[in-house]
Parts: structure tokens; C-alpha cells; sequence
């Protein structure tokens, strides 16, 4: 039933990858901050007041961090350039009151990103020159000692992959089922239906295994593109994204199923499907990161059924890490089959 909808089967692989090409030719990531991690040694008032000014600028996204984390991630391509301030920055206390001792600040660069590192290089010694003129005048009591470091070059395709992928697999799982499901009740094919030998739990099975062979095409089809024509990298096992993916299909399934049930025509499903999905696209981390939504609205949608299985995919693809790494986010998709079968089990109806 669902391989003769030709209309079906064009969107589900037709606008994902539509997507996938425009926001990967567009590389909205060039047009980001400079992430910018400072490892404070010193632990002191001066100190304290580099990072607050620096977080003061617009073009930097500062992190704080121990030296072994930072530098980690550095070469995991997660920062473009790591300040070290050392211990004796800052004023020493002597005989003629606080005085500054000359200082060299290490900054280590990401050699892949010339142009992130060199806007950040220069902030942050422009930042130097100012500190030097108040504390010296002309003397440079404190300097800047830059180093390039070998590191992962991440682009925004690598954050953008997982994103469409995510959102793929709910669109399927939404507006599939969602339409589907009430054009056939409409239309008495459901009851038809009930009326042969067919067993209805045959056919429901029958549609969730189809659209999961689906679920893993889309995964299998986005991740090729991302890879092999925009250069995304894959760290992790691809498996372990499969496995993901068709946990969250089966998650959207679950919703679509009810909407479906509580829906009488496709004018009911389209503006309640749209409820569900576009605060989840736009939320949950699919195009931007979602470090620019407000403190409040990032802890909200730290639980929506989305979010968790994009943070699950970009986790297991850009970080590398295991399935079983991720398992709070896997935890949290379980959660929501349940909390989605309760509802759909509820709503549904053949009728």
C-alpha cells in the first residue's frame, strides 16, 4: 500500500535531502562565532576578569575548562582557539605593593580553521594590548605565544547531518501515518478491511515494519549525501545510528498513530501534526544549535522526543561516541514509546 503512494514516497526521500543540500551548500557555520576555551591557572581576580571581558564580546563563544579538556577538545574540532592564562598572571605582591611580573599567555589554534583562529587570535590580542597600556604603559609585560594544533575540522554539515536526519525520521512518522491512516478511514478502506481475513494487528504491524525499512533508507540515503558530497565526517558506528534512528521511528510512529486516532479528516490531522513537529524542528537543535534559545526554553526542550534523538545521532556521529554513551538520550525515546503508545492505544480508532 504504501510503495503504490508515489506522492508518499516522493517527499519522504525527495524534501529531506532537498534540505540537506540547500542548508549544506548555504554552510550557515561559517557564519558562527569563534568558540573560544580559556584554561584559568592562575585563579585570581585578574584572571577572573579576562574571562569576564571576553565573554563580553559578541564574536566569541567562551568556554572554561581544566587544560586536559580543553585541549581534548580542541583536537575534537569543538573550539577554534584555547587561551591558557598560567599561574603567575596577574599582579605579585612584593616590597612596592602589587606589581606586574612579565607573563606569556599560550594559545593554541585549530589549524584547519585559518579564519576562525585569526578572528580570534586578534581579539584576543587586542585584549593583551589594552591590559599592557593599563598596567605598563609601553612596556609588554604580558605576551601572546600562538601554536597551531592538528585537529578534526568539523563544518556545519557535520552538525547539520544528524539534524535533518532527526527530523526525516518524524516528518515519516507524523504526517505518514497521520494521513494515511485518516484518508483510510474516510473512505471505509480500514472497514473494508476488518471485513476480510485480514488480521488488523497483521496490517499494523505490517505498516510500522515498512515505514522502519523506511526510516533506515532515509538514514542510510542522508548520511551518503553528507559524506560523500559535502565531506562529513563519521565518527562513531553506523549501526549504533540505525539503532537510534529506529528507535525514534518507532517513537514518531507511536505519535502519528495517535493523531491519526484522534483526527476524522485529514483537515484535523494536518494543523495538529503541525503542532507536534514544527516547535520540535525548530527547537531542538535540527538547523542551529540550541545554546542561542533562551536559558528557560533550552531546559524545556532538553525533553522533547526530538531533541533526544538528535543529541543521541550527533553524539554517536561528530563525538564518536558509543550506543551505550548515549544512553540517557536512549532512555529518554523509551520514555516517549511509552508515553506515546499509552496515547495512541488510546485514541485509536478504525472507524
Amino acid at each position: 500500500m504504501w510503495s503504490r503512494d508515489r506522492a508518499a514516497l516522493f517527499w519522504t526521500f525527495f524534501l529531506p535531502l532537498v534540505i540537506m543540500v540547500i542548508f549544506g551548500l548555504l554552510n550557515f557555520g561559517e557564519l558562527g562565532k569563534v568558540d573560544l576555551g580559556i584554561v584559568d591557572q592562575a585563579q585570581n581576580e585578574a584572571s577572573a576578569r579576562f574571562i569576564t571581558e571576553a565573554e563580553a564580546i559578541d564574536a566569541l563563544r567562551v568556554n572554561s575548562g581544566n587544560e586536559a579538556d580543553e585541549r581534548a577538545a580542541l583536537s575534537e574540532g569543538q573550539r577554534d582557539l584555547v587561551v591558557i592564562l598560567p599561574e603567575n598572571f596577574g599582579p605579585a605582591t612584593g616590597e612596592q605593593g602589587a606589581t606586574w611580573e612579565p607573563v606569556t599567555i599560550q594559545a593554541l589554534y585549530h589549524g584547519g580553521r585559518p579564519g576562525e583562529s585569526q578572528v580570534g587570535l586578534s581579539i584576543v590580542q587586542a585584549g593583551i594590548d589594552d591590559m599592557n597600556f593599563a598596567i605598563s604603559g609601553a612596556d609588554r609585560l604580558v605576551t601572546l605565544q600562538s601554536q597551531a594544533v592538528e585537529a578534526r575540522n568539523l563544518g556545519y554539515i557535520d552538525f547539520l547531518m544528524p539534524g535533518v536526519i532527526g527530523m526525516a525520521i518524524m516528518q515519516l512518522g507524523l504526517f505518514s501515518v497521520a494521513f494515511s491512516f485518516v484518508t483510510m478511514k474516510r473512505e471505509g478502506v480500514l472497514r473494508r478491511l476488518l471485513a476480510t481475513p485480514l488480521n488488523p494487528n497483521t496490517l499494523l504491524i505490517a505498516q510500522v515494519i515498512t515505514r522502519l525499512i523506511v526510516v533506515v533508507l532515509q538514514t542510510v540515503i542522508l548520511a551518503a549525501v553528507a559524506v560523500l558530497l559535502f565531506g562529513a565526517e563519521f565518527a562513531g558506528n553506523f549501526f549504533a545510528v540505525l539503532l537510534a534512528a529506529g528507535l525514534g521511528g518507532a517513537v514518531f510512529l507511536a505519535l502519528g498513530f495517535a493523531v491519526s486516532g484522534w483526527a476524522r479528516t485529514e483537515q484535523q490531522a494536518a494543523p495538529l501534526a503541525n503542532i507536534v513537529s514544527l516547535p520540535m524542528m525548530f527547537l531542538s537543535g535540527v538547523f542551529f544549535s540550541r545554546e542561542v534559545l533562551p536559558q528557560i526554553l533550552q531546559r524545556i526542550t532538553d525533553f522533547l522526543p526530538l531533541t533526544y534523538l538528535v543529541e543521541a545521532i550527533r553524539g554517536i556521529t561528530v563525538q564518536g561516541d558509543t550506543i551505550w554513551m548515549q544512553w540517557p538520550n536512549l532512555l529518554g525515546l523509551t520514555v516517549w514509546l511509552v508515553v506515546a503508545f499509552v496515547i495512541a492505544n488510546r485514541t485509536f480508532r478504525w472507524e
